[in-house]
């Protein structure tokens, strides 16, 4: 009893003890069989090879740099989106990071990407190896491909995180990293249009562009099929679409090239339009869905009214600050804006 006693404080630390981050060279793979793990195993032995290898000290923040570095934003510093680049903040930056928070593009897949590239920190790819092995939500195939690719990494070539998507997952993942770039370009040159126009503080502008924004987010979940795994890409694009056409039309006022439209001229096109929309409802909806998609009638009709809400609310920005603009022309316009965006789907 006396020894049993004495065992049972180690017992309680061992019990208390953290548990080994995750790692690829140890994940289960029970859910396979042996011939199925097989296209795994080189990666997941470079894995138990760098299975220490993590990034020096000396790379850590300091508490002071951490502390003045919270909220921070590794992808945007390395990739200099919105602001100049700046690897090494960057990397300091991703150590501060919590992984449940930023993904493929912070924290330990970041200092991947730092240590692979030799840019904010030593080139090694060892530790950078390492780092990819320990990288929990990568899909299986990704971790087989990146880990062998990025041991051997050739000097001077780029590494993206990207080049090894295999699972629709990260495919979006990845347009829509690509879209940060794309997003801060067009926010540039609206905001520059808009103090150039002086419609910048205008209530009429911010309401065209809130509408804007409310009717990409409904043509994106309402219009499109986001069932397969590649949704995340549907998603992204379909609402980049709407933005960048936003941007098209507040040029095309702004240097008066609205195609000139007669009220006829709008009837006939807004009837073509409501006929678009009635084929697009015509198809073969069980129980208010399309099919097997996610695709819903609600949905389509969320859409539609939002659509009208922006359509309404760009007619009331022009008449505010381009009145000599035609309300049918610029009706015009953007209707036919919304039958190309109902094109692919009534076809």
């Amino acid at each position: 009893m006396r020894r049993l006693l004495a065992l049972l404080p180690l017992a309680l630390l061992a019990a208390a003890a953290p548990s080994a981050p995750w790692d690829w060279s140890t994940a289960e793979l029970g859910w396979l069989s042996p011939d199925g793990a097989q296209p795994y195993a080189e990666s997941r032995a470079i894995c138990a090879r760098v299975l220490h290898a993590e990034p020096p000290a000396s790379d850590r923040p300091t508490p002071e740099q951490a502390k003045a570095l919270k909220g921070c934003d590794s992808d945007a510093l390395y990739h200099g989106i919105g602001r100049p680049a700046d690897p090494v903040k960057a990397r300091l930056c991703a150590f501060t990071e919590k992984e449940d928070e930023v993904g493929h593009f912070g924290g330990r897949a970041m200092l991947m990407t730092i240590y692979a590239n030799g840019r904010g920190a030593a080139r090694n790819l060892d530790v950078a190896t390492h780092l990819a092995c320990g990288l929990e939500t990568a899909a299986p195939m990704e971790h087989a491909i990146r880990i062998p690719r990025l041991h051997k990494l050739e000097p001077g070539k780029a590494f993206s995180v990207c080049d090894d998507a295999t699972s629709g997952q990260l495919g979006g993942i990845c347009v829509a990293h690509e879209a940060r770039f794309a997003i801060v370009d067009r926010d540039r040159r609206i905001a520059a249009l808009a103090r150039k126009e002086a419609y910048a503080a205008s209530p009429a502008f911010a309401a065209a562009r809130r509408a804007m924004e409310t009717y990409a987010s409904a043509h994106s979940g309402g219009d499109q099929d986001l069932s397969g795994t590649l949704r995340g890409a549907f998603i992204v694009g379909a609402e980049e679409s709407v933005r960048d056409r936003f941007l098209k039309t507040l040029e095309a006022l702004a240097r008066n090239r609205v195609p000139p439209a007669s009220a006829g001229t709008y009837a006939r096109i807004d009837a073509r339009l409501n006929t678009s929309f009635r084929a697009v409802l015509a198809e073969d909806f069980e129980d208010g869905r399309l099919g097997v998609g996610t695709v819903t009638e609600e949905g389509r009709r969320i859409s539609a009214r939002a659509w009208i809400a922006y359509r309404d609310a760009m007619l009331a920005f022009a008449a505010r600050h381009y009145p000599r603009v035609s309300r049918a022309a610029l009706a015009t316009y953007l209707t036919r804006q919304r039958i190309d965006d109902l094109a692919p789907i009534a076809t």
